[in-house]
């Protein structure tokens, strides 16, 4: 029997102009859809934020109308914060500020079922320091510590609620959560109690965009600057990032 070979076609490499034009296609395809990829990310870190401040704005709301309160909201930042015990009431305003949450707060009383976890900035859920953290003691109204000290933990860097008395001396940008001008001109009034959420380390894009999103195309601040209306108050970016004070409630 004869047995015959099939003849081996010779094998055919890509030249380099051919990998050439893949490539290009590539970069200008990655190019197109990267930002696109980016934009999305940014958007639902956005919607995550306003839906989080929606539930907040519930809590606040459920806690000012709980039975057996005094419907006001414990300060946590700046005098008056409400303490209980010698040593932790003696602690200078930084020490408590510094330990004190109003998300703590709701958290003890049931209006939030869990800790804030927001993309957006920071992406520390721990306090830095030592010793035991503050709790929030509804019937005595007021932060305790057991045993009684001097708080040393600190929040600072963590996204939080906080509540402080409101100062219109002070712009928005620069107030720290005291102000917002809701309307775009207009202070908050004296001796209100003012409860913000916090987004430290923010980095300025998603800032900027946050802040087109709550406060609207009439209140957009310019990309880059401090943003001194609305319900998204912030400083001009440093280093690419600037913290995000965002208004929820005052009474």
């Amino acid at each position: 029997m004869k047995h015959t070979r099939k003849k081996r076609l010779p094998t055919q490499g890509y030249s380099l102009l051919e990998l050439v034009l893949v490539l290009a296609v590539v970069s200008v395809l990655v190019g197109l859809l990267l930002p696109k990829g980016f934009d999305a990310l940014r958007n639902a870190r956005i919607q995550q934020v306003e839906k989080t401040v929606d539930t907040l704005k519930t809590a606040l709301t459920d806690y000012l109308s709980m039975p057996g309160g005094n419907g006001s909201l414990p300060r946590t930042e700046g005098t008056g914060i409400p303490t209980s015990g010698a040593a932790l009431t003696g602690a200078t305003d930084i020490a408590k500020g510094n330990a004190a949450r109003l998300d703590t707060v709701l958290l003890a009383t049931g209006k939030i079922e869990k800790p804030l976890a927001i993309r957006m900035g920071t992406q520390a859920f721990a306090s830095a320091g030592s010793g035991n953290e503050l709790t929030w003691n509804q019937a005595a109204l007021g932060f305790v510590m057991t045993p009684d000290a001097a708080p040393l933990r600190n929040w600072s860097s963590v996204t939080r609620v906080e509540a402080r008395t409101s100062n219109s001396a002070l712009a928005p940008s620069a107030a720290l959560g005291a102000n917002f001008r809701l309307d775009g001109t207009t202070n908050l009034g004296a001796n209100f109690v003012v409860a913000y959420l916090v987004i430290p380390a923010c980095p300025a894009k998603d800032a900027y965009e946050l802040a087109v999103s709550m406060n609207g195309a009439q209140l957009a601040p310019v990309e880059g600057a401090a943003s001194d209306s609305g319900l998204v108050a912030y400083a001009a970016p440093a280093n690419g990032v600037t913290d995000v004070y965002v208004y929820l409630t005052s009474i």
